[in-house]
């Protein structure tokens, strides 16, 4: 540990530098100055662990070399001599960050081993609690790294566009992300959708992650608006356009071959295509629905849950209440209980 002697008087910092043992505590004295300024050239030029200085100097005082070193050199750690046995200056020395305060006066040559051990154990302990908030840290900026990477895969894939639950989660967890960490993903994304839609146009600049969203929330609405006036060009509108029909006639038997028709694919091809981009099957997309639209349904209170069972093409009771609770996790009953408990 290299250390660097301050103090005006330069008799008491040769006589300290001549009294103590240094390197049997494992230290090495690179240099002694007279004063503060001098102190912040000696540390500009040469690598200092420990700065033993006097507390009371002119220009600059100890207590001023450590709130400058502080901005500078924050790695450097300090310890504090002073003529003054003052409880006041300790506390204030202690609190910036001193590894230890010694009273010249009371100061003696048998304590030097023992102020060499405590500062050393001190420095130790200062090392690798720094040590371990650097892990923290790093540990810290890898679980940020993986939810930026996370986002990203999930933005990049279609499915956010085709369902409701997937987007407003990333919604929810993209807010908790910088800006340029969200620019950077919603440009990419964006850049993706284009070329599989092709569109034209890139994301625009927005001042906060929020302003985003909004703008992706606008542009999504504005995919299923444009769906339904207009004939479908490109894979994305097409399903925006089944996305809604489905809800149209959600108490119908929805199946994918009628559905391919009425957008002009094979069946093979729908199946295919509609998973890729939306995540799910278009029987369980469609089971889904219909389980979300019997939960709202379920909510309103307005019919009885064999009548919600049947609006929604379910003849058979028994099964659809296996599907729901399979999808909500409790039986139809049991969340309308619950729902009247809210």
């Amino acid at each position: 540990m290299n250390v660097l002697i301050v103090d005006d008087d330069k008799l008491a910092r040769k006589g300290l530098v001549a009294i103590m043992d240094w390197e049997k505590y494992g230290f090495e004295v690179v240099g002694d100055v007279q004063n503060g300024r001098k102190a912040l050239e000696f540390l500009r030029n040469h690598p200092v662990d420990i700065v033993f200085t006097d507390i009371d100097m002119p220009e600059i005082d100890g207590l001023e070399l450590m709130q400058m070193c502080g901005e500078e050199f924050p790695e450097i750690k300090f310890v504090i001599l002073s003529v003054y046995e003052s409880f006041s200056y300790a506390q204030t020395a202690i609190r910036m960050g001193a590894l230890d305060y010694i009273s010249k006066i009371s100061f003696s040559p048998e304590e030097c081993g023992t102020i060499l051990e405590r500062v050393r154990a001190k420095y130790m302990q200062t090392c690798r609690d720094g040590h371990a908030e650097e892990e923290k840290q790093e540990k810290v900026e890898e679980e940020k790294q993986e939810k930026v990477e996370e986002l990203n895969r999930r933005w990049m894939h279609t499915r956010w566009i085709f369902s409701e639950k997937e987007f407003e989660d990333l919604c929810q967890k993209t807010k908790e992300i910088s800006l340029r960490s969200a620019e950077r993903i919603f440009v990419k994304s964006f850049h993706n959708i284009q070329l599989l839609s092709d569109g034209e146009g890139e994301f625009p600049s927005m001042d906060t992650v929020e302003e985003m969203l909004d703008w992706v929330h606008r542009w999504r609405e504005h995919i299923y608006e444009e769906s339904l006036s207009s004939s479908q060009k490109n894979d994305i509108s097409a399903f925006a356009a089944v996305i809604k029909y489905v809800d149209g006639h959600i108490g119908e038997n929805l199946r994918s071959e009628d559905v391919a028709e009425r957008i002009g694919m094979s069946r093979s091809y729908f199946s295919t295509r509609f998973k890729e981009m939306t995540g799910e099957t278009f029987h369980q997309y469609v089971i889904q629905r219909k389980m979300k639209t019997a939960a709202e349904w379920i909510e309103e209170g307005k019919n009885s849950i064999t009548r919600i069972a049947v609006e929604l093409g379910y003849d058979n009771f028994h099964y659809f209440a296996k599907v729901f609770a399979r999808e909500h996790g409790c039986t139809p009953s049991e969340y309308r209980k619950e729902s009247k408990n809210v």
